[in-house]
């Protein structure tokens, strides 16, 4: 597929998003920016145009999606009833980034809100948005445009690197200016709850409308989000692939210094996420530094704006440097809130010991280990357990073979989009278990890692009856067939060999 650009130019003429709205309208998926983050859109109406956003996306299912008006005008349908409190808080903060929680109305299908009976709507105020909005002329649906688990996109380019060639549209009107996604209030409850804290805070909403509103986790002690009613509640967002640590500032010791006590010894490859001013201090330190840092900057002095601005475009620029280990400034306080949530996110990520990762090898990356990656996540990836793969002797980014696509479909699987990755050290680090499709491939693993060659294993160590797996390249589909076969009945086989290790 090819990704067709739209390059926005102001001022905005509403005439050149004709085509695109059209698109977005008729089925089309578009990614396009908004004042928080950019958004991957489709229509609210169309069922199976929402349903390729969480496949694109990799989304879970029971993650509801917000819908993005115009105005309060096009709120008939969508929603059911309107409380009172709504109307004064749009007039506060309405176009902009926040997210109201009301009924849903009966033109809203299932797949919007996960089958609940509430519906997210929010009224974005960035210009090109309201203008593809306008154009589109439906309710349209727009998660952020990252594949799951990523950082949002702040960038075109962003979109880009997660959905170039995958989707048909991308709207490109330079960064947003916020950086952090939209606040989410769920007015259905008394007192109206931030579901998730954005720029828009309980103080903010106070100072402006008179009206009080706590935070959903202030109140549901509980237990576990089941069925989260917004985004953000439930799953992991914002993680790059790299560890994040939070360095917060103390008081008495500057923040150069807090970086240089928590980098010192550091055997890894360290990314910054500073201001201007704190790199500067960095560089008259710089010889107590083991290594020079990969550093990413915002402008000035210490700023919780500036901050949250490149806060997405930080983790995924430091993530392209390769580097292990990123240090981003934390802020305190109550408009810091936001900030935090999202930082903290990224921080937890690697160490939720409640999802562990099996690396699936082959030689290529495109036949075997990813078939074996799919079926194991089809299956197992709500069980506390995640697979990826990778090749020996590959190049990133190509595509896997149609027949394992095909043969992958045939089991009800989506595997489009799955493309090859080398293996590397750091692969080899993170993970849980690396599984080889054959005995040599885990001999020559272990070889190359011997530090690592414990948590090596092949196919055929997995059971008495699993084997190796023959490379079905460049065969015909029925090759391919009894490759899926053989992988789908060892993967029972190997989900209780995991059980039965002790990986701690």
């Amino acid at each position: 597929m090819d990704t067709r650009v739209l390059l926005v130019k102001h001022p905005i003429d509403e005439s050149n998003f004709d085509e695109v709205g059209k698109a977005l309208a008729s089925g089309s998926v578009v990614a396009f920016p908004t004042e928080t983050v950019y958004g991957l859109g489709a229509s609210a109406l169309l069922p199976d145009s929402v349903r390729e956003i969480f496949r694109l996306k990799g989304r879970p299912a029971d993650n509801p999606l917000i819908v993005h008006l115009l105005s309060d005008e096009d709120l008939e349908g969508v929603v059911s009833s309107v409380p009172d409190v709504f109307h004064v808080l749009y007039e506060a903060f309405s176009p902009g980034p926040l997210t109201y929680v009301m009924p849903r109305g009966e033109r809203i299908p299932d797949e919007v809100t996960a089958g609940l009976d509430t519906v997210a709507v929010r009224f974005p105020s960035q210009p090109a948005a309201r203008a593809l909005l306008a154009a589109a002329n439906v309710p349209v649906v727009a998660p952020s445009a990252n594949v799951s688990g990523r950082p949002s996109p702040t960038r075109a380019h962003h979109v880009v690197d997660d959905f170039s060639g995958r989707i048909p549209w991308i709207v490109d009107d330079g960064p947003c200016d916020v950086g952090l996604e939209s606040t989410v209030i769920d007015l259905t409850r008394q007192p109206i709850r931030i579901l998730r804290p954005g720029v828009v805070t309980a103080e903010a909403i106070f100072e402006k409308t008179g009206i009080e509103a706590v935070f959903w986790k202030d109140i549901d002690q509980d237990g576990e989000v089941v069925r989260p009613v917004s985004p953000g509640m439930k799953y992991r967002h914002y993680a790059p692939r790299a560890a994040v640590r939070v360095v917060l500032p103390e008081e008495g010791v500057a923040l150069s210094d807090r970086l240089l006590e928590m980098i010192e010894g550091s055997g890894t490859s360290v990314g910054l996420f500073i201001s201007e001013a704190c790199r500067d201090a960095l560089r008259s330190k710089a010889d107590k530094l083991p290594s020079a840092p990969h550093v990413y900057t915002y402008e000035g002095t210490s700023d919780l704006s500036r901050a949250s601005h490149h806060l997405f475009d930080a983790m995924r620029t430091l993530d392209e440097q390769g580097v292990d280990i990123i240090y981003a400034e934390g802020f305190e306080g109550e408009d810091a809130v936001a900030y935090m949530d999202r930082l903290s996110h990224a921080a937890a990520a690697k160490e939720d010991a409640d999802v562990r990762q099996v690396l699936f090898v082959c030689h290529g990356n495109t036949c075997r280990s990813p078939m074996a990656e799919a079926l194991f996540n089809d299956r197992y990836r709500d069980k506390g357990w995640e697979a990826i793969s990778a090749g020996l002797s590959t190049f990133p980014g190509w595509p896997v073979s149609e027949h394992t696509v095909e043969v992958l479909r045939e089991f009800g699987i989506d595997g489009e989009g799955m493309t090859s990755k080398p293996v590397n050290r750091q692969m080899l680090n993170d993970v849980s278990l690396v599984i080889t499709m054959t005995t040599m491939q885990r001999e020559w693993l272990r070889c190359a890692a011997p530090a690592l060659k414990d948590k090596i294993i092949s196919m055929a160590d997995v059971s008495e009856r699993s084997h190796d797996i023959a490379d079905p390249f460049g065969e015909t589909i029925v090759s391919y067939r009894r490759v899926r076969d053989e992988l789908n009945e060892i993967m029972q086989d190997l989900y209780l060999y995991l059980q039965e290790l002790d990986l701690t």
